[in-house]
């Protein structure tokens, strides 16, 4: 049944080739999201389990249904969340590795993918200024990443051997780490996932541009070491989920240095924007950081999913995860490499080779044109911002995230925050655009768009500026 001859694997492969087309042009005749709402869609796919075959054609009939009810991430006006447009290589070399299926947890299962993904993460090193001798491993998202390393991070920083002992060693010590308040939830998870209790993590305040104080970092890290816990980790993030704020990254390495404390770069979001000219020059010094989460599904426009962890020092990550079961092993000596001993996942697709093919195709001459043309569609719809009545920023902005508010003359403040929502809401109802929400600073409510698109155009920012502008007026006389 599936065993196809190639006759079988062209009819098919000509079919879904020419939906992946379809859904990855014209742009301009299509909505970022679907009409349908969450009952329609959910009741559109409920059926019982076939009990017999269906004809590959029907299959194909039902994924149009799947297009149909889809929200489109590469669609040049999805502007929600941190989620970029998919690289049409990336997309192939998806299908390809799902051809060939490597598992990438032991050489035997992946020798080539394994060779491609060592490859590509030496390409990603480059790109962020990381020394040639760091090692990597990819993961299936920054979150992931961050979570790996926050594992090394406790191994390597706690005081005793936590991977034997656990936290009933006789002088295990409280531990804290240290991020922003505008930090991503994800170290929080991993301290909850590790043992570590989430009140480990501190949450240090901000400043007018949602950069984390440096001052009030010292002063906690002083106040827990009075306490008799144990620093260990400070987390630097290179633009923060709700206004792309990228913390003050040389200062934090000082700072770490001195105290003696691991620097994790979240990078997640804006680690690749390095190599943009109009970037933060305060990214470079990442390259002096311990670790480095970053998400080449972000800014390197991978299909989802790829995310990778860097870390300074090799031999740390096996320190952590390997375990060298003989059930997988043979006693090998050669020059193999099993990515399972560099990670708690064993059975993973291989992530690789998609950023691999993107980065042959593109670059780093051609991903330095693309990003730095999402910054400067941010720094246009900035302008657009501030040129349009009834509209006013809301943020500073160090990346590609733009956070502004509609503020209609005549519309009473404590309306303000349910008007923001509203408008977003229409701009989707309306498949105009697909845009998210921001709290900010001072506890109110903020319209925010994310860049990270290669087709995303002045056009587009300029059009969703004056809608929102629109229909916040709309909304406004009709209220």
């Amino acid at each position: 049944m599936f065993d196809w001859d190639a006759d079988t694997w062209e009819r098919a492969g000509r079919r879904a080739l020419e939906l992946v087309e379809r859904v990855s042009t014209d742009w301009a005749e299509r909505r970022p999201g679907p009409e349908a709402g969450p009952e329609e869609i959910l009741a559109s796919f409920r059926e019982p389990l076939p009990t017999t075959p269906t004809t590959f054609e029907a299959i194909a009939d039902r994924l149009e249904q799947v297009a149909k009810h889809s929200a489109f991430i590469g669609h040049p006006r999805w502007m929600a969340y941190i989620t970029a447009s998919p690289n049409p290589v990336g997309v192939l070399g998806d299908l390809v590795t799902s051809a060939i299926n490597p598992n990438l947890g032991l050489w035997r299962a992946a020798p080539a993918a394994t060779a491609v993904e060592l490859q590509s993460i030496d390409w990603l090193k480059e790109m962020l200024g990381y020394p040639a001798e760091a090692e990597g491993v990819y993961t299936s998202g920054g979150q992931f990443a961050s979570i790996v390393a926050h594992a090394v991070i406790r191994n390597q920083r706690a005081g005793w051997d936590v991977r034997r002992e656990g936290f009933e060693a006789p002088n295990a010590t409280p531990l804290r780490t240290y991020a922003s308040a505008e930090s991503h939830y994800c170290h929080q998870q991993a301290a909850n996932l590790l043992g570590l209790g989430t009140e480990s993590v501190r949450l240090v305040p901000v400043d007018e541009a949602y950069r984390m104080r440096l001052d009030m970092l010292g002063a906690m890290i002083a106040e827990d070491r009075r306490k008799g816990y144990r620093p260990i980790s400070i987390v630097a993030t290179a633009g923060t989920v709700g206004t792309g704020a990228v913390d003050p990254i040389p200062e934090l390495v000082e700072l770490a240095r001195s105290e003696g404390l691991w620097l994790h770069i979240d990078g997640a979001y804006g680690a690749f924007a390095v190599i943009a000219p109009s970037s933060p020059a305060s990214l470079r010094a990442m390259a002096e950081a311990d670790s480095i989460a970053c998400d080449p599904h972000k800014w390197l426009y991978a299909p989802i999913d790829a995310g990778a962890l860097l870390i300074r020092r090799p031999g740390l990550l096996a320190e952590t995860f390997s375990f060298h079961a003989p059930y997988l092993h043979a006693g090998e000596a050669d020059a193999r490499i099993d990515l399972a001993e560099r990670g708690p996942e064993n059975s993973r697709r291989a992530r690789g080779i998609k950023v691999w093919m993107a980065l042959l195709a593109a670059g780093r001459d051609g991903y330095r044109g693309m990003i730095e043309q999402n910054l400067r569609a941010a720094a246009r719809m900035e302008e657009a911002i501030r040129s349009t009545e009834s509209l006013a920023l809301a943020a500073p902005r160090d990346l590609s995230i733009v956070c502004w508010r509609v503020v209609p003359a005549g519309v009473s403040e404590d309306r303000l925050d349910d008007l923001q929502i509203d408008v977003m809401n229409e701009l989707e109802r309306r498949g105009i655009a697909i845009i998210s929400n921001a709290r900010l600073r001072d506890g109110h409510t903020a319209l925010r768009a994310c860049i990270v698109n290669f087709r995303t155009r002045d056009e587009d920012v300029e059009a969703v500026v004056a809608a929102s502008a629109e229909i916040g007026r709309s909304i406004s006389r009709s209220g």
